[in-house]
């Protein structure tokens, strides 16, 4: 065999003294052998490790670097909890927890400092266990959103962080249907301290599982109950009226969005108008059952409405609207257009010479 074939032979085989490596393939790492393996996915939640990557966390065993600092000498409560991972996205904190046991631990500790934890990016392509693993240490959350966890949200894996952080100020529970009437039984003993609670397309909800909320005083500021079709006046009226236990809530209310609660009529719209002085934003939306009967009431008894959503409202007219206009407030409905030649007149008086009118 001649030299030039022995040299080819080694260069395919690895043999040689500068291997190379055939493509979409890499020198396995994980099992310290010298074949050459297929590289892998990295999964995100898996707790395993490979010693490259942990050489870039410590220098444990690492002669060129024992003299120097690395990532995990940092503080890790000060610094990196702090100021440094609340910068990675939550995929990017699950790659970095599957890096070595020391980095499983700094995530873990962060998990447990957080004040927020929210899945809404990721709606229903999202897991049970990597939820578990964010909220198992968790005593002090602020701030709780799932908006689109549809079938991965039970109940189960709500209540103990419902339960754990009972100083919640914002839950949002946006199309979780897999959820029950226990959740919001949780919610109103456990969380005294909430002011944003979004409860939209919840279809479970009912006033017997609302009754846990309405007996608890608490300054809710906003409150979305768009959606829930089982919610109609008895629900909303008991919400607001006028007694010990509603006044706080009715005074502190500025944001109440009940759209397409097809049911809905106006007596509940009367008990909102009546209970609640401090009103920025009311949405009614599809709510065809919603007259002028009511509306009338909101332009007395609410000085503070900034935005009125009435769209689908087919009784609701420019009657009941033209003085809420009038106050500089939002409508969702444009006011109906004057005669065409009353449009046209500011048209005329500008250009006279350009104008060219059609009978």
């Amino acid at each position: 065999m001649s030299t030039s074939d022995t040299k080819s032979e080694n260069c395919s085989t690895g043999e040689g003294d500068n291997m190379t490596v055939l493509p979409d393939k890499q020198p396995c790492h994980s099992c310290n052998c010298d074949e050459v393996c297929e590289p892998k996915d990295d999964s995100l939640f898996e707790d395993s490790c490979s010693e490259a990557t942990e050489s870039l966390f410590s220098s444990k065993d690492n002669s060129c670097l024992n003299d120097s600092m690395t990532l995990l000498d940092l503080p890790w409560e000060q610094v990196l909890s702090y100021h440094i991972l609340p910068y990675l996205s939550v995929p990017d904190l699950f790659r970095l927890r599957a890096v070595s046991p020391a980095c499983l631990e700094l995530v873990q500790l962060h998990f447990s400092y957080s004040h927020v934890v929210n899945t809404s990016p990721f709606k229903d392509n999202f897991s049970p266990k990597a939820f578990e693993i964010m909220t198992r240490d968790c005593q002090s959350l602020r701030v709780l959103s799932v908006r689109g966890a549809k079938s991965w949200m039970t109940n189960g894996l709500l209540l103990k962080v419902i339960i754990s952080n009972p100083r919640l100020e914002k839950i949002d529970l946006t199309g979780c249907i897999a959820l029950s009437g226990a959740s919001m039984y949780c919610i109103g003993v456990n969380c005294s301290h909430l002011k944003h609670l979004a409860l939209r397309d919840c279809v479970w909800l009912t006033l017997d599982n609302f009754l846990s909320f309405l007996c608890n005083r608490r300054d809710i500021e906003f409150l979305d109950m768009s959606g829930c079709w089982n919610v109609n006046d008895d629900l909303v009226v008991n919400l607001v009226k006028t007694s010990p236990r509603a006044q706080c809530l009715s005074f502190s209310l500025k944001h109440l969005l009940m759209s397409n609660l097809y049911g809905l009529t106006d007596r509940a719209v009367v008990a909102v108008a009546h209970s609640c002085p401090n009103l920025i934003q009311l949405n009614l939306k599809g709510c065809w059952r919603i007259t002028n009967q009511s509306i009338h009431l909101l332009s007395q008894f609410c000085p503070k409405l900034r935005f009125l959503q009435v769209m689908e409202c087919g009784s609701v007219t420019e009657d009941s609207l033209k003085s809420l206009r009038s106050r500089g407030v939002r409508i969702d409905r444009l006011p109906p257009p004057s005669s065409s030649l009353a449009r046209l007149e500011p048209l005329h008086r500008n250009n006279p010479h350009r104008l060219n009118l059609v009978l």
